[in-house]
């Protein structure tokens, strides 16, 4: 597990998302044309979403206890460069990963909205569509930036931090 895979693992959600957008539109268009009633290819591209959102998740949860591992390893710092690379480091950290939590929160909550105004669609009709889910897509987008501005420069601190621990 490294931060490449948590970026993997959100990129992978990212790219589920379009393909779950696109494949709406395509039976959306159906729907509106009296062609089909349901949306079984959009339900099954959410499913392949919600497995790339609990890949990231699974990749959260395991970065946790790396950081949990980096403040034990380096507790006996004492030299003031190292101390504050540290403490740099993990505060990124950290921050990446709360960040990343709220996209994949963010996301998840957006996915059920979607399923719901599906099966409103499919059950009583356009009119009867509630759930907004743009505000949830906001919050994730909001969280990738929040993530992008936290991690400025870690790369920096761990080769310092590295450099210590050797």
């Amino acid at each position: 597990m490294g931060l490449r895979d948590i970026l993997d693992a959100a990129e992978a959600v990212g790219d589920r998302d379009e393909v779950r957008q696109s494949t709406f539109r395509e039976e959306f268009e159906a729907y509106e044309a009296g062609e089909t009633e349901s949306f079984p290819r959009t339900r099954e591209a959410i499913a392949d979403e919600r497995a790339a959102l609990e890949e990231l998740a699974d990749e959260l949860d395991a970065e946790e206890g790396n950081i949990d591992q980096l403040i034990e390893r380096t507790e006996f710092f004492t030299v003031d460069q190292a101390v504050r690379h540290r403490e740099q480091t993990i505060e990124k950290l950290e921050a990446h990963n709360e960040h990343l939590r709220e996209f994949h929160d963010a996301m998840t909550t957006a996915l059920e909205r979607i399923e719901t105004n599906l099966s409103e669609l499919e059950s009583s009709g356009p009119g009867s569509i509630e759930e907004d889910p743009q505000p949830q897509f906001e919050r994730a987008h909001d969280a990738l930036d929040d993530h992008n501005e936290a991690v400025e420069d870690l790369s920096t601190n761990l080769t310092i931090l590295n450099a210590y621990l050797r």
